[in-house]
């Protein structure tokens, strides 16, 4: 079987829908069952992690290969190959805060809270800022919200939840897009299966319309 780390946040559905078109019968199974973790048959597996643990299960060679969002590789560090681009997914890392707040200053530090604490610290240097950066592990809206921070630093697709949150977006630091990402030892053993199944999501894509 070729294992596959799939993501369980919002990039699951269209990764499902995009395996499906392709021809893997088994992510309609998954599609189906919102508890199960695991699904597997003769050729694939699929096994459904948290957005954030793909890079470690494919790295280390639990997963072959798996999918998963820009702002999770840079941010986990380890070595992967990314091997296509998602064609759907894609959004923006931004700089946030509220209305009104003043632009950080590069002659003092600020307060960044944000579920990317080593991107973020890399994103503040490479502009010539000084941060403490905070992590968080979900709702970093509310660190600006509740003065924990006067900036946060989060993923933006629709600005709804921006705009719930009286947030705007200072400066959009990052475009992150959706990756179909290859463990190193699996692209060289099993590389004429991984290469079979990326030429399978290019045709699952172009038979399939994604919103």
């Amino acid at each position: 079987m070729l294992t596959l780390a799939l993501p369980k946040g919002r990039l699951l559905q269209p990764v499902l829908d995009l395996l499906q078109a392709s021809g893997i019968s088994l992510a309609a199974e998954a599609a189906q069952n919102s508890r199960r973790l695991v699904f597997a048959d003769h050729q694939w597996r699929l096994v459904l992690t948290k957005d954030a643990d793909v890079p470690a299960y494919v790295s280390q060679g639990v997963a072959d290969a798996g999918f998963v969002g820009l702002d999770h590789i840079l941010e986990s560090g380890v070595d992967l190959l990314r091997v296509y681009r998602l064609p759907f997914g894609h959004c923006s890392l931004c700089l946030l805060a509220r209305a009104g707040v003043p632009l950080p200053s590069l002659a003092k530090p600020f307060r960044l809270a944000t579920k990317y604490p080593r991107l973020g610290q890399k994103l503040v240097s490479q502009r010539g800022l000084w941060a403490e950066v905070i992590p968080l592990a979900g709702s970093v809206e509310l660190a600006a919200t509740l003065e924990l921070a006067p900036f946060v630093l989060d993923l933006v697709e629709t600005g709804r939840t921006l705009r719930e949150n009286d947030l705007v977006i200072v400066e959009r630091w990052l475009q992150v897009a959706p990756y179909f990402v290859v463990n190193r030892a699996s692209w060289v053993t099993r590389g004429s299966e991984v290469r079979t199944l990326m030429h399978g999501l290019g045709g699952g894509y172009e038979n399939r319309a994604f919103v």
